[in-house]
């Protein structure tokens, strides 16, 4: 199967799209380039790109199934900070992911390929359509700045999964097939610093936004998703030519908008009912819908995939994958906030999740722990449709995106001045909501002050304190493994988590399974990036790589 072509010219054939934003609903078909002349019909185009985001499983475009590939896969359970979770023989290719022994042709690859490219076709055929569409100007700019956001957004995507990769800036014709090469990773980080540049010129601020449209790409989010993608690449790519300086800029934009505000109480922000609060940048929107499966389905599977396996009257139940590891518990002090609204299970607070004391089966879990950014209190009337937004970028990871650029550019007061910001947020949060017993919507604080102090060192220590933070502020947001692999700390960091610190557990089903000799594979299936950093990577799709001539990563 042509999987790229078929992407590309499906899109052309058949929009599936939508009239409000959150309407997710398929609407129509078209195949006319000048679908787009009415402001209606751009205005589905581009919800339809939005709509592939919450798609994590179902009927890919050629009809085939696409397994569940959310982002936390590789970058979570692939480090210290989680397991794959349920049971042991629970979806093998997880397990083979996490050891970093994933096979070419694994299916969960070729997901994690195709709704990439579907991504980039879809907004492809909006960039090539929008400038001709007899719609006005301001709305125009618009769309077309969501379009490139929304097309860098899906080549990070393949990015950091696979690499450099072809390169789109079109839709294909029958006559392009097999003829474009795959990209240098420095190629690729270009292309897409290139679409973000566009978008930030495009795009309004979030404030202009009316509260319909709240959730679509902002001038603020586009300048986020640079930093942090020239954040990535400052650390791999041998040849970049940009600097912690340009970072450093784009990040004190955001902050001098005006436009974003920390929530004060961490607590509140990945309960379901306060989507799109003052320090959302970008998330993933989801509502109450009528069907489970894309492309009908308008909720999605978030809270399933991670929730807990043994039923309990009144609580969300699961699929029980992606649990934190004890390592990430321990890297928490106890008496932080955050900690309760980012584990929940065996041996922590009394088993208590929204008020009431749960039941775990240790058997079915990876670790004693499941995620609690991902909880409901309830369980949705559609399981794989839960109306639960999915947090993607918020003003915390700008904040410490911009401490770690002062710190590179030799402001270390400033530096220190945001990476406290966020500790003195936590310090003064509650605990998680329903943290005790018979108290299902309460938020309790802390009987003492939490042991969360401002940090005061310099040098080399204020830099790892920064990086520390970020692994607390954003545990379970699939975040971790672009950090350890920009540092050149992965493969040291979860060997030690997941093969050292583990020998002599093998054989119980009490703790975690030792992932022996895992700094070898790591090494395997990665590409040597600047500074001899290690970036690992997925498998290409067997059928791409013959069809398109495309090199293979390495190893598979």
């Amino acid at each position: 199967m042509k999987k790229i072509f078929s992407l590309f010219l499906l899109t052309g054939l058949l929009l599936t799209s939508c009239s409000d934003f959150l309407d997710l609903t398929p609407q129509g078909q078209e195949n006319s380039g000048n679908y787009m002349n009415t402001e209606e019909n751009a205005i589905k185009v581009i919800n339809g790109i939005y709509d592939i985001l919450s798609q994590t499983e179902g009927r890919g475009p050629d009809g085939d199934w696409m397994d569940h590939h959310y982002d936390f896969m590789l970058a979570s359970i692939a480090t210290d900070d989680a397991v794959k979770g349920s049971n042991l023989p629970d979806m093998p290719q997880l397990i083979d992911l996490e050891d970093y022994r994933l096979q070419q042709g694994s299916s969960l690859a070729t997901a994690f390929w195709i709704h990439g490219f579907w991504g980039v076709s879809r907004s492809n055929y909006a960039i090539k359509n929008l400038p001709d569409a007899t719609i006005p100007e301001n709305l125009k700019n618009r769309l077309l700045g969501e379009s490139y956001f929304l097309r860098a957004y899906h080549y990070i995507y393949l990015l950091r999964h696979f690499g450099g990769v072809p390169l789109f800036s079109a839709p294909l014709n029958p006559s392009d097939f097999g003829k474009t090469v795959r990209a240098t990773l420095h190629e690729t980080f270009e292309f897409i610093n290139a679409d973000l540049w566009q978008a930030i010129e495009l795009l309004p601020e979030r404030s202009t936004y009316p509260a319909a449209d709240m959730g679509r790409a902002t001038k603020g989010a586009a300048r986020a998703f640079l930093a942090k993608s020239l954040m990535y690449q400052i650390g791999v790519d041998a040849e970049c030519e940009h600097t912690w300086n340009d970072v450093y800029n784009l990040t004190l934009a955001i902050i001098n908008s005006g436009e974003y505000s920390l929530v004060p109480n961490f607590a509140l922000l990945f309960e379901y009912e306060n989507k799109n609060s003052s320090e959302s940048i970008f998330e993933i929107q989801a509502a109450d819908g009528t069907a489970s499966d894309a492309p009908a389905s308008v909720g999605n599977a978030y809270p399933l995939f991670q929730g807990n396996r043994e039923s309990n009257t009144g609580a969300n139940t699961g699929w029980g994958f992606h649990n934190p590891t004890q390592n990430l518990v321990d890297a928490f002090n106890p008496s932080d906030p955050r900690l309760s609204s980012t584990v929940y299970g065996i041996g922590f607070n009394n088993e208590i999740l929204y008020g009431v004391q749960m039941k775990f089966n240790r058997t079915e879990q990876g670790s004693n722990y499941l995620n609690r950014k991902a909880a409901l209190p309830f369980k949705p009337s559609l399981d794989k449709a839960a109306n639960k937004n999915i947090l993607i970028m918020r003003y915390a990871d700008v904040l410490l995106i911009h401490a770690e650029a002062a710190y590179h550019t030799g402001k270390e007061v400033e530096a220190r001045q945001y990476l406290n910001m966020v500790r003195e947020r936590a310090r003064n949060s509650s605990y998680c909501k329903g943290y005790v017993s018979g108290s299902p919507d309460g938020y309790t604080m802390p009987v003492t002050t939490p042991d969360v102090p401002n940090v005061n060192v310099s040098g080399t220590a204020l830099l790892d304190a920064i990086l520390h933070e970020r692994r607390l502020e954003l545990a379970m947001e699939s975040n971790r493994i672009w950090d350890l692999v920009r540092t050149g700390k992965l493969v040291d960091t979860v060997s030690k988590a997941k093969d050292t610190d583990l020998i002599g557990n093998e054989g119980r089903t009490d703790v975690e399974v030792r992932h022996e000799g895992i700094a070898n594979r790591i090494r395997n299936h990665a590409f040597t990036g600047k500074d001899n950093t290690v970036i690992p990577v997925l498998p290409i799709p067997l059928d791409e790589v013959q069809n398109w001539g495309l090199e293979q990563n390495p190893n598979y």
